[in-house]
């Protein structure tokens, strides 16, 4: 009986397929396939907004990505046992292709790299649309592309190139000579300029300009050892570009201070609200809050904190220097140290900070990250999320990139003239180069001078794994001055992380 009943189900089955072929159709109704999507003004900028949405999905600077890059350095260690067993292995090197930190930052600079084939292939078919402002979305895209495949050979090395949208299955590409990637990016990066606006109204806040686009170049130009090239194009930046120091350091990692004159590009996260997506849909560009300050908050989680190199490497009479760098107070934020709002300060208290002490200058200590916390003007309590834009690029860093392009010309005069204009900032005013511990008389001492200034001036604001990165690709380690990473240190091959295995189990033109 039950046998029958199966057969003549099968037939009933077969017998409905057979009259109505369109149950074989799998197309949505109600869902805009691509070529019936790109054909006006209002969806390429949705499309293009979809990119930027990326960056604050929590595979990118939503969370995993700012994971990815504080545990590749130098400057933050686990504040407690805590720390998530995949953030924890890439600060220690004991990761291998399964680590989902490795896996989720690389799927979201592919999903970026998706969106923007997406724009760059299909709006340049778009006619209900003003050229100029189809040509910009069109930059934009090859900017943020740019962006992903610099950040992906940066910690890859070679990598899968997709210059257009994949469209099937099998779709795959194979790893690419990084010369290769650089051709793309170099081409790219200096073809947009002409077309990047210098400056967007405020409505347009956050889409990239021609500035940014020089900036990576220069990123670029950099990584290869370029530096003649990328002096030039830096130059430019400095002598035309709109750009200036802020008086005020920390002015930079303020919520009420953002697109200031020193920012250059930011990752936005203006909006209200937080999601666990990973793809960032539904957001565009200041579309969301950060989870971040939740995950580093001194008086929250607190799982990542500054490392004692970093602390003990701020200019301190201590260390024999004049005087306390006012950068490391505008950075860390010390047991007994008051925050909040200026009419009501509140000290903070031991009983408030978890985890593991720090070695500061030899007495042990409680401390956390303040850089890019609400903490200057509320008390944020045990849970918050942060309206605090990410500046990815600023104008101090044009400064420190054109003092190591000039040393390594040969023009140390005019490599400390540019470390010295950000130390001459009215709110650090911290002596001039050279100083009684960074003797900067030949190329070398001056090399150690601008790692010594990048670090302090951009901790915790995830440059540190891209300068290591150059500087390690270069040859500026040795062993009077080594690489800072342990474990790469010891074993220089971790200095390019593998393909996530999930691209080497899919992708069979990599094996």
């Amino acid at each position: 009986m039950k046998n029958k009943l199966i057969i003549a189900l099968l037939g009933i089955l077969f017998f409905s397929q057979a009259c109505d072929d369109s149950i074989l159709d799998k197309t949505n109704p109600n869902q805009l396939t691509v070529d019936q999507y790109y054909t006006n003004a209002d969806e390429l900028t949705a499309a293009t907004n979809a990119i930027y949405g990326q960056f604050t999905g929590s595979d990118l600077w939503g969370r995993m990505m700012q994971y990815f890059s504080d545990t590749r350095a130098d400057e933050h260690s686990t504040g407690g046992p805590q720390l998530e067993t995949r953030n924890a292995q890439l600060l220690t090197g004991t990761y291998d292709n399964s680590n989902y930190t490795i896996i989720a930052a690389y799927r979201g600079l592919y999903r970026l790299i998706h969106r923007a084939n997406a724009v760059i292939e299909f709006g340049p078919n778009i006619e209900d649309i003003d050229s100029d402002l189809r040509a910009h979305r069109i930059a934009e895209a090859k900017f943020l592309r740019a962006w992903a495949y610099y950040y992906l050979t940066v910690n890859w090395g070679r990598v899968p190139i997709y210059t257009e949208t994949v469209k099937s299955p099998d779709g795959y590409q194979p790893l690419a000579e990084e010369s290769e990637i650089f051709n793309l990016l170099e081409t790219d990066l200096t073809d947009i300029q002409s077309v990047l606006k210098v400056t967007h109204s405020s409505e347009d806040r956050g889409r990239a300009t021609k500035g940014a686009a020089q900036l990576l170049l220069a990123r670029v130009l950099m990584h290869q050892g370029k530096y003649s090239e990328a002096r030039t194009v830096l130059l430019d930046i400095y002598e035309n570009g709109p750009y200036r120091l802020m008086d005020n350091y920390s002015d930079n990692f303020r919520e009420e201070t953002s697109y200031n004159d020193e920012s250059i590009f930011e990752i936005g996260f203006t909006g209200t609200g937080f999601n666990w997506w990973e793809d960032g849909n539904g957001d565009g560009p200041n579309d969301k809050q950060n989870v971040m300050f939740q995950d580093y908050s001194p008086v929250a989680w607190r799982n990542m904190i500054p490392s004692d190199k970093l602390i003990n490497a701020f200019e301190h009479p201590e260390n024999g220097d004049d005087k306390e760098d006012p950068r490391l107070r505008e950075s860390v934020i010390f047991v007994g140290d008051m925050f909040g709002p200026p009419e009501n300060p509140i000290e903070l208290t031991a009983e408030r900070v978890g985890g593991y002490t720090s070695n500061f200058h030899g007495e042990d200590v409680l401390l956390g990250w303040f850089k890019y916390s609400p903490m200057y003007k509320i008390d944020p309590g045990e849970y918050y999320t942060s309206s605090i834009n990410y500046r990815n690029m600023r104008f101090a860093e044009v400064l420190i990139k054109l003092a190591e392009c000039e040393n390594e010309l040969d023009n140390i005069p005019e490599a400390l003239g540019y470390l010295n204009e950000i130390r001459s900032r009215p709110s650090v005013d911290m002596p001039d180069y050279p100083t009684a511990r960074f003797p900067s008389n030949t190329k070398v001492e001056v090399r150690r001078t601008i790692m010594h200034e990048s670090l302090v001036e951009f901790s915790n604001e995830k440059l540190r794994p891209l300068e290591l990165a150059r500087w390690r690709r270069n040859g500026h380690f040795d062993e009077t001055n080594p690489d800072p990473v342990a474990y790469i240190r010891n074993n220089p091959a971790r200095a390019l992380l593998p393909l996530p295995d999930t691209e080497v189990s899919r992708n069979n033109l990599i094996n």
